[in-house]
């Protein structure tokens, strides 16, 4: 029983790092107005899912979750998830796409 619960920690943390990589990529990248539309549809992809937050939320305020995250580097990640700062980032990197670029507010995205 001890065993399964490492590997199902071992899968969540695994899991929740690839994405984390993909936002900071998004939010470093300079502005390029040729590829502004395929940005923001990237940057709208990688948003924080309900299902990530409340894993997120998990993953943070139990103890052995916690300990994981702290070991793999993943903690502040899946807390800037929780909080709403990874959000926040993303938003305020679409706005200024949005506004470097000249793209009207109400222009509808593509998603992928």
């Amino acid at each position: 029983m001890k065993r399964l619960g490492y590997l199902l920690l071992g899968l969540l943390a695994g899991c929740a790092t690839a994405s984390h990589e993909e936002r900071a990529t998004l939010l470093a990248e300079p502005i390029d107005c040729a590829t502004a539309p395929a940005d923001l549809a990237a940057l709208e992809a990688a948003m924080p899912s309900r299902g990530e937050r409340a894993k997120s939320a998990l993953q943070t305020v139990t103890p052995i979750g916690a300990a994981a995250g702290v070991v793999t580097g993943s903690y502040k990640d899946r807390a800037a998830v929780l909080t709403g700062r990874t959000e926040s980032e993303l938003n305020a990197r679409i706005e200024a796409i949005k506004a470097e670029c000249a793209i009207a507010e109400n222009m509808e995205v593509e998603k992928p």
